[in-house]
C-alpha cells in the first residue's frame, strides 16, 4: 500500500519563540557567499574604472539575492516544522542559491543575468 503525498504543514501560530536551526544557518551562509561574490565583483569593476556599470550590476544582482532570501524567510516562517519534507525543500533551495552565487561573476563580466535571475 502506498502512502499519499503529505504536503507541508504550517507551523503552529501559538509557538512562542524559536531558535534558528543549523540548516537555516547554513542556508544563510550560502546567501553570504552570494553577497560576497557580488561585493568582490563590484570592487573589481570599480578598480577597473567601471564604477557606474559595477554599481548597476551590483544593484541588479543584490536585488535577486535579496528577493530569494525574502521568499525563503516567508517560507520558513510559515512552514518550518523541521520535518523531512521541509528539510528536503530547503536543501533544494540551497542548491538554487549556490547556482545563483555561481552566476554572479558572469553577470558582472558578460552582463549575462540568466543564471542570477533564473
Amino acid at each position: 500500500m502506498t502512502r499519499p503525498f503529505l504536503p507541508l504543514t504550517a507551523r503552529s501560530r501559538e509557538e512562542a519563540h524559536r531558535t534558528a536551526t543549523p540548516l537555516e544557518l547554513f542556508f544563510d551562509l550560502c546567501f553570504v557567499v552570494a553577497v560576497a561574490q557580488a561585493g568582490a565583483s563590484l570592487v573589481h569593476a570599480v578598480a577597473e574604472g567601471h564604477a557606474g556599470e559595477g554599481v548597476a550590476s551590483y544593484a541588479m544582482v543584490f536585488f535577486a539575492i535579496w528577493w530569494a532570501w525574502m521568499n525563503f524567510s516567508w517560507f520558513a516562517s510559515a512552514y518550518d516544522n523541521d520535518d523531512v519534507l521541509y528539510r528536503v525543500v530547503t536543501l533544494v533551495q540551497i542548491a538554487g542559491v549556490l547556482i545563483l552565487a555561481a552566476g554572479v561573476s558572469r553577470a558582472f563580466e558578460e552582463h549575462d543575468f540568466l543564471v542570477v535571475y533564473l
